[in-house]
């Protein structure tokens, strides 16, 4: 059987395609909003664990 030898540029350069292209309409999400929510839950489940011990 012969090998394919351009097959994984091709998908490759579809993908780069694909994410370097940024839709202006799309969500965005500040990246300190990410971080300040991941903080406050882990706040919360450690007050929670204080409150409610197992």
């Amino acid at each position: 059987m012969a090998k394919k030898k351009n097959e994984g540029f091709q998908s490759a350069a579809g993908l780069i395609r694909y994410f370097d292209s940024e839709d202006e309409k799309a969500f965005r999400i500040n990246p300190w909003f990410v971080i300040s929510m991941a903080v406050g839950l882990i706040v919360l489940v450690e007050i929670m664990r204080q409150l409610f011990p197992t």
